[in-house]
């Protein structure tokens, strides 16, 4: 229940951020999420929103919550993440020439 909750919204910021992810990858709750722009500055983005995740192979933001996340704690990432996206589609706005 907890990985389809966390997935379902990973799905949507993905789906709502298409210049900053592509896809996501993996099951349960080890999750990636593919980039279109370089893992450091979404990770930069992230950290600044409190949200800490790692970076894998092949442009891969991973993430890896504890098995026993509760409910409130997976919506408050969800949040998070969706600021970062929306902080690195900002960034992108201004390097635009």
């Amino acid at each position: 229940r907890k990985a389809r909750l966390l997935n379902q919204g990973i799905v949507g910021i993905v789906s709502c951020h298409p210049d900053i992810f592509t896809s996501v990858r993996g099951t349960g709750l080890m999750l990636g999420l593919k980039c279109k722009i370089m893992t450091t500055d979404v990770l930069a983005a992230c950290y600044e929103k409190e949200f800490i995740a790692v970076p894998a192979a092949d442009n891969v933001l991973r993430l890896l919550p504890p098995l026993n996340i509760a409910d409130e704690d997976i919506a408050e990432a969800l949040t998070r993440l969706d600021q970062a996206a929306s902080s690195c589609e900002k960034a992108l706005e201004t390097a635009k020439p």
